[in-house]
């Protein structure tokens, strides 16, 4: 999935006419671009897979037909707020609300030090737990990040039933990466 994203990503980039000139930057070179220290990385994904294997010499474990998407399937599966519902499409996984001045990508990269002096990459997940509580306390309706990653899992040739995660409404974290 990540090498067709890639190669389509690629195809994209190689038709189009570019005039920048693409250079490598280590982090002091980053930090010296005005207003910025990181990257931030907004994905909207649909794709639809067969099947994804692993085997052993036991036997296998495989999800197949995997979806991801939305999850607005039917009419009123996702209801837009102004008495229509959003149509099947990518899964948005960044949050955008225009109104408030929000914009959260779906991860955010920086390089930061830690309290020893070492330098860290650090992976940011919008934070859409503490939006929807100042959402919620100010009597609006909480946002949601619209997904669906819907699969059947097999053990060896034998369906063990569906797996389905939709609509996130709590989410934060970080990860922190370093060498040692």
């Amino acid at each position: 999935m990540i090498r067709t994203i890639t190669s389509a990503a690629l195809a994209l980039l190689v038709s189009t006419p570019c005039l920048a000139d693409l250079q490598a930057l280590d982090n002091p070179a980053l930090s010296e671009v005005a207003g910025q220290a990181g990257i931030s990385i907004r994905l909207d994904l649909q794709a639809r897979i067969n099947q994804i294997r692993f085997t052993d010499t036991g036997g296998s474990v495989s999800l197949r037909n995997l979806k991801i998407d939305n999850g607005c399937v039917n009419p009123g599966d996702c209801p837009n707020g102004a008495g229509g519902s959003f149509a099947l499409g990518p899964a948005q996984l960044g949050l955008v609300l225009p109104i408030f001045g929000v914009n959260q990508p779906t991860l955010m990269v920086d390089v930061v030090t830690g309290t020893d002096g070492q330098q860290r990459l650090q992976f940011t997940l919008p934070d859409l737990t503490t939006i929807n509580e100042q959402l919620i306390a100010s009597g609006l309706p909480a946002q949601r990040i619209r997904l669906r990653v819907a699969s059947d899992m097999y053990v060896g040739e034998s369906r063990m039933g569906s797996l389905e995660l939709r609509d996130i409404t709590d989410l934060h974290g970080t990860v922190k990466v370093w060498g040692h």
